[in-house]
C-alpha cells in the first residue's frame, strides 16, 4: 500500500490554512490556544471511549479529530511565530530518539520496568536536573483528573524505586486499613475538612494497589459506573414492569430488586466481572 501520509499531512495543514485565512471560517480565525483546550480534552476523551468500546473506525476517526487539534495549534503557532509544525514533529522524534537509547544507541535493558527507570532518569536530566530545580514529579501535568494523576504520581516514584517490594502486597493492604482506620477517627472528631482529607488517602492508596497489580483505576472505576448505571436501570425498569415507584419501595425490596439485577446481567453478560 502507498504510504502518502506525508501529502495528507500537508493537505490538512492547507485546509487549516485556509480555514485561518481572510475570507475563511469566523469560529476557526478566533480560536486561540487557550480556546482550544477544552476541545483538545473532549476529543482525547472521545477517542478514549472508542479504544474502550473496541471500535476500530471510532479510533480512526477521533484519532483524526485529535491530530486536528495538534495541526491547529501547529497553524495558530506559525502564525504568531512561536514555532512550526514542522518544530512539533522534530521535537517529537528527537524525544523518541533520545529516550529510547536501547534502540537508538548501546545501552542494555532487561525489560520494560528498566526502559521506564531510564526514561524518567532521561526526562529529569533534560530539564537541568536535580540542581536546577527539577523533580522527578515535576512533569506530571496539573490539569490531570485527581484519579489519573495519582496513578502518575506513584508510577513516576516507583520509577525511581520508592515504591515497596512486588513480591508482597502485604504492606499496600496494611497502608489501607491503616487510612480507614484514620477515616474513622476523623468521623468520630466531625472535622469535615480532616475527613475529606483521610478519604482522600483512602483513595490514594487503592490506586496504588491497582498500579502494583497492572490495573488501570480510570478504566477500572468506569467499568464499576457502567455496571452500577446497568443494573440500576435494571431496577427502574423492574419498578416500572410493576407500576411502582421509589417512594412506595423500601429498602429491603429495593436490595432485592439490586440482586435480582446482579443475577440477570450475570447471565446476560452484561458485566464481565460482577460486584
Amino acid at each position: 500500500m502507498k504510504d502518502d501520509s506525508g501529502a495528507l499531512f500537508s493537505q490538512l495543514r492547507d485546509i487549516m490554512n485556509r480555514l485561518r485565512a481572510p475570507g475563511g471560517c469566523p469560529w476557526d480565525r478566533k480560536q486561540t490556544y487557550g480556546s482550544l483546550r477544552p476541545h483538545i480534552i473532549e476529543e482525547a476523551y472521545e477517542l478514549v471511549d472508542a479504544v474502550d468500546n473496541g471500535d476500530t473506525a471510532g479510533i480512526c476517526e477521533e484519532s483524526g479529530d485529535l491530530l486536528l487539534q495538534v495541526v491547529f495549534m501547529g497553524v495558530i503557532a506559525e502564525e504568531s511565530g512561536d514555532f512550526s509544525l514542522a518544530d512539533i514533529v522534530r521535537s517529537i522524534s528527537d524525544k523518541l530518539i533520545r529516550r529510547h537509547p536501547h534502540v537508538f544507541g548501546d545501552v542494555d535493558v532487561s525489560d520494560s520496568d528498566e526502559v521506564l527507570r531510564n526514561w524518567e532518569q532521561i526526562k529529569l536530566n533534560e530539564k537541568g536536573g536535580q540542581n536546577n530545580g527539577a523533580t522527578v514529579l515535576s512533569g506530571v501535568p496539573k490539569g490531570l483528573p485527581p484519579l489519573v494523576k495519582a496513578f502518575r504520581i506513584q508510577q513516576k516514584a516507583a520509577s525511581v524505586g520508592f515504591d515497596w517490594d512486588q513480591s508482597s502486597q502485604s504492606p499496600v493492604f496494611d497502608k489501607i486499613d491503616e487510612e480507614i482506620e484514620e477515616v474513622k477517627t476523623a468521623m468520630e472528631s466531625e472535622d469535615r475538612l480532616s475527613v475529606e482529607e483521610e478519604i482522600g488517602d483512602v483513595l490514594f492508596s487503592i490506586v496504588n494497589l491497582a498500579r502494583r497489580l497492572g490495573v488501570d483505576p480510570h478504566l477500572a472505576l468506569e467499568r464499576s459506573n457502567k455496571k452500577f448505571i446497568d443494573r440500576f436501570g435494571r431496577i427502574e425498569q423492574d419498578l416500572r414492569d410493576r407500576n411502582r415507584s421509589w417512594t412506595d419501595t423500601d429498602l429491603d425490596e429495593l436490595d432485592s430488586l439490586w440482586d435480582r439485577a446482579k443475577m440477570v446481567s450475570r447471565q446476560d453478560g452484561a458485566c464481565d466481572n460482577p460486584m
